[in-house]
This record gives C-alpha cells, sequence and structure tokens, in this order.
C-alpha cells in the first residue's frame, strides 16, 4: 500500500473517530433521556441498526440516547425501540432503515470534517439555548469530560447553579 493511501485511511479512520464522539454528544443532548425507558442517566447513543453499517451509522433517525443497562445490557431493547422509531417517524420508517443499512458507502475525509463541524455548532447552538433559558450562575463540568478521558459511551456531565 502506498503512503498516501496509508494516510487517508488513518486520517478517514481518525475522522469516523471524532465523528462519532461529537454525533453522540448532540444525540445525548438532543434527546435528553433514554429513547427506551425513559432513564436520563448514563446515556449512550444507542443504534437501532448496528453501527457497523456505515449508510445509517449517522442517520439521526437510526440514532437515539439509550441509558446504559438498555443499550449494553439489554441489547439496545429492539422491541420497544422499534415501537419508538413507529411512533415517530411512522410505520416505514424500520423498511427505510433496513434498506438503506445494505447501501454500500464510502465516505470521504471532506464529508466527515463537514458533519463534525455541523454537530460542533449544534451542540454550541443548544448550549447558548440553555445559557439564554437559564441565565446560570455557573456551569460545571464534572465527569469524564472533565477528567479529559471521556469514552465513545460517556454522557456530558454538568452541574448547573442558577
Amino acid at each position: 500500500m502506498k503512503t498516501k493511501q496509508k494516510v487517508k485511511i488513518l486520517q478517514v479512520s481518525k475522522l469516523k473517530k471524532k465523528l462519532d464522539a461529537v454525533f453522540s454528544k448532540w444525540i445525548r443532548q438532543r434527546d435528553k433521556k433514554c429513547y427506551t425507558c425513559g432513564r436520563s442517566e448514563s446515556l449512550q447513543c444507542g443504534h437501532f441498526i448496528p453501527r457497523q453499517y456505515l449508510a445509517v451509522r449517522f442517520d439521526e433517525r437510526n440514532c437515539h440516547a439509550q441509558c446504559y443497562v438498555c443499550n449494553m445490557l439489554f441489547n439496545g431493547q429492539p422491541s420497544a425501540y422499534a415501537l419508538n422509531l413507529q411512533k415517530q417517524y411512522g410505520k416505514k420508517i424500520i423498511q427505510e432503515l433496513e434498506n438503506q443499512r445494505k447501501v454500500i458507502t464510502k465516505l470521504t475525509p471532506q464529508w466527515y470534517l463537514e458533519k463534525i463541524e455541523h454537530y460542533q455548532k449544534e451542540i454550541k447552538r443548544v448550549t447558548r439555548k440553555i445559557v439564554e433559558s437559564y441565565k446560570p450562575e455557573k456551569i460545571i463540568l464534572f465527569g469524564s469530560y472533565a477528567w479529559g478521558k471521556p469514552q465513545k459511551w460517556s454522557d456530558l456531565d454538568l452541574f448547573i447553579i442558577k
């Protein structure tokens, strides 16, 4: 393999990892509670169609916040997840996602960079909205992000003092 190809593959894998983190943060901030049970602690980005299928990995209809218990211990609660998808998006959503996952997808570094920028802007927009609405005296970041060691399943822990 040529050196340029190795660099491009390495760059794409790093960009995918970065987008995974930003996208997961966005999904958890968007949903605020578990899609399948309603809990609001230990949220992760749960996928109805597994994330190994690149065509739906970053599809917002396929991804919703799930608590650690539902996502990891109960395998994503597929029955409850499917029912909620159909309530939110209509009866055809399951078939649409199933069809989409079969599409062979190759994403470019530029695509990843655009998506990373998009979701970072969305996170900032929602954060500004929280600050404008609540006018907190102080916002304290704690947990894995504060320690500088977030994992892909880490949620954003904020202590808001009004």
